[in-house]
């Protein structure tokens, strides 16, 4: 359930780090990061509230997420539930054969229209983002460890990765991996400035009956200092995928629809 809310975001869990009797080389902490997303099916439900940097708070939503993390395609559909405001809103993302991130917003519920929306625009006016949720730093080219840090007690390794992809505006992230928990406990992403754009970090686990520690609450701290805070309070680790759910989203990204 909880599991969720560590894909989308990619404050990822999974089972124990197996005995290396050595310290994990970066490729290996990064290539046990991408295995721990992989899912057939998953759906979540989330409380998501939003700060503004003078401290107001925004009315707080509900959303629901269903999605798939596979070695060869990667779809999420996002949908708002509460308050009226956001209820039906739906956008849909899925990444392309050459890593691309691609989305889309459904029109009017009964409408068949779509319309492409960018990958890394705030969500109902929030810190939750698109892109952030694919988690695409863990398959750039570039990877390095950065030494270790503590954060709430817990000692966790820290993961430089970086893109020359020019077009990219995220050019490096920054992830401090518990690696007993496959968790990242805090991922900054920079710009090519290497200026600070925001920050996620995991606020609260919850340990599952298989043993796995997963982020129950997150926070997504900006810039400007407007925070996030997300917290999963239902879900399905094993969510069957109806055949139409992100039809329109493969017409849209395969066929160029």
């Amino acid at each position: 359930m909880t599991r969720v809310a560590a894909s989308l975001l990619t404050m990822l869990a999974a089972l124990a780090w197996p005995a290396y009797g050595a310290e994990p080389s970066a490729a290996a902490l990064v290539e046990t990061m991408q295995k721990a997303r992989l899912s057939e099916g998953f759906e979540a439900r989330m409380n998501v509230a939003a700060i503004k940097p003078d401290g107001r708070r925004a009315m707080p939503l509900k959303i629901a997420v269903i999605g798939q993390i596979g070695k060869d395609r990667e779809r999420l559909l996002i949908r708002g539930i509460s308050p009226e405001s956001v209820r039906n809103r739906r956008f849909a993302a899925g990444k392309t054969a050459d890593g691309r991130i691609r989305a889309i917003e459904y029109g009017e519920q009964g409408s068949d229209g779509i319309t492409e929306t960018f990958p890394l625009a705030r969500l109902f006016d929030s810190g939750l983002v698109i892109w952030d949720m694919f988690g695409p730093w863990w398959y750039w080219p570039k990877q390095e460890l950065g030494g270790t840090e503590r954060i709430a007690g817990r000692e966790c390794t820290l993961v430089r990765s970086q893109t020359d992809t020019a077009n990219s505006p995220i050019r490096e992230v920054v992830s401090c991996v518990d690696k007993d928990a496959r968790l990242s406990l805090r991922t900054q992403l920079f710009d090519r400035r290497h200026t600070l754009i925001r920050t996620i970090s995991v606020e609260r686990t919850t340990r599952l009956g298989s043993g796995a520690t997963v982020a129950k609450k997150l926070l997504v701290t900006e810039a400007d200092k407007a925070v996030t805070e997300i917290e999963v309070y239902s879900g399905d680790e094993e969510y069957l995928i109806g055949a139409d759910i992100f039809n329109k989203l493969d017409q849209h990204i395969i066929d160029g629809k």
